[in-house]
């Protein structure tokens, strides 16, 4: 049987799901509309939208109707999936009064910055990159820290690491850390705005095209950044600083470190726009001893496992929790 609260919840729901009709049919509208109820919280079309962004780009540029549909779908339905799950771990959170402060969110990213060698500027034009604010960072950023308290003081007895875990996850990585590079590299980005219809971001992406042939044809990629870049940096010649693996988009990273040194490629999609890119000079880096790598590799395997427990604990809340799904 539903509680008072969540019966009295799913009524208004109900209410705000529904068409508002006023006297004259021409101006009717729809209202915001409610794709979940968790407890006794509601998620929103709005929110679910949000959350779905990036990836709902991606499936809008597939030419198949169809396949197009089928795909926003199926990726509507997870990140549904995702929001209900940390609306559940917010709730017990604020059960067990733990919260995020303003300092602790400064100095995690001042922690980011540090690990990056990035300044703000670069920092910024990894968001860029990524398609969002500072401001939805900073509360990106919040969320994960207050799901990591959540995780430390109520599962955390499940998360256990030891030296020789951290040891053989060393060994089972020696490859990869043999063969690290950091790549020094520019881009050329131009802004494709989030209403921007599909004939428009055909125009967008032809226009990339036509910089990327003249930048290949011999005119100085500098000077064509100052010209057309629309990000962060285009006033240095489009430097994005030196970059290595796992901290940009993963397309972008895709044709940025599969260049030579000097070669420049493109135009690749991101959640900002169209990117021509150069690749200025790429260093290999040192092998690391497991002394050296043992804290971001034990972090790394903590997350892992984190991850796995937490997915876990999840389910178990769902089981135990009232969830009204209407997508």
């Amino acid at each position: 049987m539903r509680r008072p609260a969540q019966a009295a919840l799913a009524l208004i729901a109900l209410t705000l799901a529904a068409p508002l009709v006023p006297a004259t049919p021409a101006e009717a509208r729809i209202i915001e509309r409610v794709v979940a109820v968790v407890n006794d919280e509601i998620i929103t079309s709005t929110e679910l939208e949000d959350t779905a962004a990036p990836v709902l780009r991606q499936a809008d540029a597939i030419p198949d109707p169809m396949v197009r549909e089928q795909q926003r779908a199926r990726q509507l339905r997870l990140a549904l999936d995702e929001l209900v799950g940390q609306r559940l771990i917010t709730q017990e959170a604020q059960k067990h009064k733990l919260h995020v402060t303003l300092d602790e969110v400064d100095n995690y990213l001042a922690r980011i910055k540090k690990q990056q060698g990035w300044d703000d500027k670069q920092l910024e034009t990894y968001l860029m990159v990524q398609g969002t604010s500072l401001s939805a960072f900073r509360q990106q950023t919040r969320d994960q820290l207050l799901r990591n308290k959540v995780v430390v003081n109520l599962i955390g007895d499940r998360i256990r690491v030891s030296e020789g875990d951290v040891a053989e996850y060393y060994k089972s990585k020696l490859t990869e850390l043999h063969n690290q590079y950091e790549l020094e590299a520019a881009h050329i980005a131009l802004r494709v705005a989030d209403e921007a219809s599909p004939a428009e971001e055909a125009a967008i992406r032809q226009q990339a095209v036509e910089i990327l042939k003249r930048a290949q044809a011999g005119e100085a990629f500098d000077a064509l950044a100052k010209q057309y870049s629309q990000a962060p940096g285009a006033e240095n010649g489009g430097s994005l600083g030196v970059l290595r693996k796992g901290s940009l988009d993963p397309g972008f990273e895709e044709v940025a470190f599969g260049l030579a040194d000097g070669a420049i490629g493109g135009p690749v999609r991101s959640a900002f726009g169209f990117h021509v890119i150069k690749a200025l000079v790429r260093r290999k880096l040192p092998t690391p001893q497991l002394e050296e790598v043992k804290g971001e590799l034990q972090r790394e395997l903590t997350d892992k496992r984190q991850r796995d427990e937490v997915a876990k604990w999840v389910e178990e809340l769902k089981k135990k929790a009232f969830i009204d799904l209407r997508l």
